[in-house]
C-alpha cells in the first residue's frame, strides 16, 4: 500500500515538473517575440514542446542528409523534409547548402529569434532563420528529391562535441558533395541582369569585359558581390573544396566560374581600377571588396579552379616565405587572404578555414593539421590557445599583423593578450594577397624573426630595432572629418615635416598623397606619379567642402573664412612644390566663379554648370578616394612621430605610443608602454610608415633591443 502510494505522489510530482517545465518553455517562447506575434509565439511554442530533436550524436564517420520532397509543389508554407544518417564514405549523391545564418544583404535588420520560420522534418517542426527557409524553398522547386546537407540542421548545433567532430570532416563534406549549391537570397532586376552578363562573360570573356562600361553594370554587378555571403569565413573552403559549385540567387543560377572567371579578369586587367571612375568611390569600394575576394576564393581552389595558370601571377600568401609542408604556414597564409572575413563564432574564424588547410596537404603530401576543434572552453581560451600553437608551429611574426589592440572591439574586456590574434573585424591589417608584381612589405629588412613564448606568463619576448622610429607626436583627422572639409590637423603636420620628406627626399605634398594610400594603387608599388592628379582633385573637394560649410554660416565673413584655412595656403603658397594643394589665388577665383566672392571680372556659372563641375571633379578625384576607401575607414589615420616620419597608425594609437620594427616582423608596430614594468608593452596594431617599408631603418648598422609584448 505505501509502495503504491510512493508511486502515485511520484508520478504526481513527475505530471507536476513537467506541467512545470510545459509553462517554462511557453514563456521562453514568448518571451523573445515582438508583441501581436502570437500566431508566431504559438508556432514556437510547439516547435518548443513536439519540434523534430537530432538522433543520437555523430561521430566524425558519419553525416545526416536531409531528403527534399519528390514534388516540387511543396507549399513555401512550410517545407517537408526527411532527414537520414549515412556514413560518410557511402553516402549517396548529394548537395551542400552555403549560406548566411543571418540576412542575405547587409542592409537588412538582424534577424531575431521571432523572425525563425517553420519547416517540418519528419513530421515535426524545426525553427529556421527566414533566409534558409528561402534557400530551401527555392532548393525544393530547382533540386526536387535530392540529398542535401546543411550545417544549421545536419548538426546538431547544441551538442559541442558533435559539433566539433563534424566542423573536422567538413572538408570531405563538402568535397564529397555532387554540388554545392551557393544560395545568395533573393534575386531583384539588378541580380538578374549580373547573372546573364556574367553568363555572357563567360563565353567570350575578354570581349564581353569591354562592354562593361556603363555605371549600372557594375552597380548589376555589385547587386550580387556584396551580398553577405561573400563575408563569410566559411565560404573559403566551401568553395575551395566543391567539384561543382554553382550560384543560386532566387531563381537565377550560373556555374561559380561565371563570377571567377569575370573577377579574375576584371583584377588582373587593371578594370577593377576603373570601377571608381563610375559615381562616387565610396559607393563603390564594397563592389572592388567582393570582386577582389571572389578572385582570392579562385586561388584557394587550386587545381579545381579552371583559370590555375592565371592564378600563378598572384602572391595570394602575402609575401610570406615559410617551408610550404608546415599547414601551420598554409594556415596562417590563408588567415591572411580571409582578413576582413567574418563568422557567428570567434574561435570559427580558424576553424573555418581548417578544411582548407587539410586539403592543402594533399598538395604537399602533409599530415593533416593537429589543431584541435574546441567549443567547449570560451572563446578567448579557444584562441589564445590557437594563437600560441601557431607562434609554436610556424616560428612567424606575420601573427602580429594580425594581432594588437586595434584589432579589438571589446577591450579591455578580452584576455587574450595583445600579441594574440582575436580575429575580430575592428581593424584590417597592412598584409594581404597582392599582385607578384607588387613588393613584398618588409621593414625588418634581412633579418629573420627571433622571438621567444613565456607561456606561463602569457608574454611574447621580442628583439626591437635601437633607434626606434620615434613616438607619436601629431595626429590626423579621421575619415568622416576629412570628407566633411576638416583637415587642419593634416596640414599641421605637413608644415612640421618642412617642404621635404627626410626619408625619401621626396615634396613633402607627395609623401602625404602615397603615405594615405600606403603607396599602392593594389597593382603596383610605388604608386604610379599619374595618381597625383586624381589626388589633386579630392583635395580640391575636401577645400571647397570646408569652405561652402562655414560660407553658408556667415556668408558676409569671406576674408574670415579665408584667415580659417590660412595653414592650407601657407603650404601651398610657399612649400608645396608640387602645386597640388589649392593656393588662396586659386580659390577666391573659383568662388568668385561659384558666386560665394563677387568679382565684375568674373563670369559666374549657372546653377547646370556649377553642378557639371562638381560632377567632373568627382569623377577625377574617384580613382583616389577609393583608394583611401581601403585604408583610412577602416580604422586608420595620418601620424607624425617625433623623428618626422609619415605613418598610417590605428584609430586607438595616441600621442606618445611608440613605432617600432621587430625583427622578423614585416611591418612596423605601434606598442603602448606598460607603466609599471620597463621594456614591457602593449601591442596596438601594424601600421606603414612612409620611407622605412623595405628595411631602410635597418640597412645600416643597427642595435636590437629586448623587448616583451604582453
Amino acid at each position: 500500500m505505501a509502495l503504491g502510494l510512493r508511486a502515485r505522489l511520484r508520478a504526481r510530482f513527475s505530471l507536476t515538473s513537467w506541467l512545470k517545465n510545459l509553462l517554462l518553455r511557453v514563456a521562453s517562447a514568448f518571451a523573445h517575440l515582438r508583441l501581436g506575434s502570437t500566431t508566431n509565439a504559438l508556432l514556437q511554442t510547439k516547435a518548443s514542446i513536439f519540434g523534430f530533436l537530432h538522433s543520437s550524436p555523430l561521430d566524425n564517420r558519419h553525416i545526416r542528409l536531409l531528403r527534399l520532397p519528390v514534388s516540387s509543389a511543396c507549399p513555401s508554407a512550410c517545407p517537408e523534409l526527411s532527414i537520414e544518417t549515412f556514413p560518410i564514405a557511402n553516402c549517396p549523391p548529394y548537395i551542400a547548402l552555403s549560406y548566411t545564418w543571418g540576412p542575405p544583404e547587409p542592409s537588412i535588420t538582424p534577424y531575431t529569434l521571432s523572425d525563425r520560420r517553420a519547416i517540418r522534418i519528419d513530421g515535426r517542426p524545426f525553427l529556421v532563420f527566414p533566409n534558409l527557409f528561402d534557400a530551401l524553398t527555392h532548393l525544393t522547386s530547382a533540386r526536387p528529391g535530392q540529398y542535401v546537407w546543411i550545417d544549421g540542421i545536419c548538426i546538431n548545433q547544441a551538442d559541442l562535441a558533435e559539433r566539433a567532430s563534424q566542423v573536422s570532416i567538413m572538408n570531405k563534406i563538402y568535397a564529397g558533395a555532387n554540388e554545392t549549391v551557393i544560395w545568395l537570397g533573393p534575386s531583384n532586376p539588378a541580380t538578374e541582369r549580373a547573372l546573364s552578363k556574367l553568363e555572357e562573360m563567360a563565353t567570350n570573356a575578354e570581349s564581353q569585359i569591354m562592354k562593361w562600361g556603363k555605371e549600372r553594370d557594375w552597380s548589376d554587378l555589385a547587386a550580387v558581390v556584396t551580398r553577405t555571403w561573400f563575408s563569410r569565413v566559411w565560404i573559403i573552403q566551401e568553395v575551395a573544396l566543391s567539384s561543382n559549385p554553382t550560384i543560386l540567387v532566387g531563381h537565377g543560377s550560373i556555374p561559380w566560374s561565371s563570377l571567377g572567371n569575370a573577377a579574375l579578369l576584371v583584377v588582373g586587367s587593371n578594370a577593377i581600377s576603373g570601377i571608381m571612375a563610375f559615381g562616387s568611390g565610396m559607393q563603390n569600394f564594397s563592389l572592388v571588396q567582393g570582386v577582389a575576394f571572389a578572385s582570392n576564393l579562385e586561388w584557394c581552389r587550386g587545381d579545381e579552379s579552371p583559370f590555375r595558370d592565371v592564378i600563378t601571377n598572384h602572391d595570394f600568401l602575402a609575401g610570406i616565405d615559410i617551408d610550404g609542408q608546415s599547414l601551420s604556414a598554409a594556415l596562417l597564409k590563408v588567415l591572411l587572404i580571409s582578413k576582413g572575413c567574418q563568422s557567428t563564432c570567434r574561435q570559427d574564424r580558424v576553424y573555418g578555414l581548417l578544411g582548407i588547410v587539410n586539403h592543402i596537404a594533399k598538395w604537399t603530401n602533409a599530415p593533416v593539421s593537429s589543431l584541435e576543434i574546441n567549443y567547449s572552453s570560451s572563446p578567448d581560451k579557444v584562441l589564445t590557445d590557437i594563437g600560441l600553437f601557431l607562434y609554436h608551429e610556424t616560428r612567424s611574426l606575420h601573427l602580429l599583423s594580425l594581432a594588437g589592440e586595434a584589432s579589438r572591439s571589446r577591450v579591455p574586456a578580452t584576455t587574450i593578450p595583445s600579441w594574440i590574434p582575436s580575429f575580430e573585424i575592428a581593424h584590417v591589417p597592412i598584409l594581404g594577397p597582392n599582385y607578384k608584381r607588387v613588393s613584398i612589405l618588409n621593414a625588418s629588412g634581412s633579418y629573420t624573426a627571433d622571438f621567444q613564448v613565456n607561456k606561463a606568463q602569457y608574454r611574447l619576448n621580442v628583439k626591437a630595432a635601437s633607434p626606434n622610429l620615434g613616438s607619436i607626436e601629431e595626429l590626423g583627422e579621421v575619415w568622416p572629418d576629412l570628407l566633411a572639409g576638416k583637415f587642419l590637423d593634416t596640414i599641421a603636420i605637413l608644415l612640421h615635416c618642412g617642404e621635404t620628406y627626410k626619408s625619401t627626399k621626396q615634396p613633402i605634398v607627395e609623401t602625404l598623397w602615397r603615405t594615405l594610400i600606403m603607396d599602392t594603387n593594389l597593382f603596383e608599388r610605388p604608386a604610379p606619379s599619374a595618381l597625383s592628379a586624381s589626388f589633386k582633385s579630392w583635395f580640391l573637394m575636401l577645400t571647397i567642402t570646408a569652405i561652402l560649410k562655414a560660407f553658408i554660416k556667415t556668408p558676409r565673413f569671406t576674408h574670415d573664412i579665408f584667415d580659417s584655412l590660412e595653414p592650407l595656403f601657407v603650404l601651398s603658397n610657399s612649400l608645396d612644390s608640387t602645386h597640388l594643394l589649392p593656393t588662396s589665388d586659386e580659390m577666391i577665383h573659383l568662388l568668385s566663379r561659384f558666386g560665394c566672392f563677387p568679382d565684375p571680372a568674373v563670369p559666374v556659372m549657372t546653377e547646370p554648370e556649377r553642378n557639371e563641375f562638381m560632377e567632373r571633379l568627382g569623377r577625377e578625384a574617384a580613382s583616389y578616394e577609393g583608394l583611401l576607401r581601403g585604408v583610412l575607414p577602416f580604422s586608420r589615420r595620418l601620424a607624425r612621430t617625433v623623428r618626422g616620419l609619415l605613418c598610417l597608425v590605428p584609430l586607438t594609437a595616441q600621442i606618445g605610443d611608440k613605432v617600432m620594427i621587430v625583427k622578423g616582423c614585416p611591418t612596423p608596430l605601434v606598442i603602448k608602454r606598460v607603466p609599471e614594468e620597463e621594456d614591457t608593452f602593449r601591442l596596438v596594431g601594424d601600421t606603414y610608415v612612409h620611407g622605412v617599408m623595405y628595411g631602410e631603418h635597418v640597412a645600416t648598422e643597427v642595435c636590437w633591443r629586448d623587448i616583451a609584448l604582453i
